[in-house]
């Protein structure tokens, strides 16, 4: 099996068994099961758990990769379409996205 994904391609794989339960989901499912992970983590660093509190932020990423699969992407794509963001939008750019953040939304 290819690796495009590098070490979230397990985590891909784990979730093609409900491929098509991801795809009959709205998108606000996926919004409200970001919601619950950040919540988990919050909980986890409260507690100085920062183990648990990663294992959480990967669910975070978990969401991520099935909210790309919900929109019709497979990882070949999922790939080409992170290197390129990163390429345009964030290369270079982070500070200034932190400080648009910061400005328009106040975090």
């Amino acid at each position: 099996m290819v690796d495009h994904l590098g070490p979230f391609q397990d985590i891909w794989n784990a979730w093609d068994e409900a491929h098509d339960e991801i795809r009959a989901k709205p998108l606000s499912h996926f919004r409200r099961a970001a919601e619950e992970q950040f919540t988990e983590l919050e909980h986890h660093l409260a507690a100085g758990d920062r183990e648990a509190a990663a294992r959480e932020a990967v669910d975070v990423i978990s969401v991520a990769l099935n909210c790309l699969r919900w929109l019709g992407h497979q990882p070949d794509e999922v790939a080409e379409i992170a290197r390129s963001r990163a390429e345009l939008r964030m290369r270079g750019q982070a500070l200034e996205i932190l400080e648009k953040y910061r400005r328009l939304h106040g975090i």
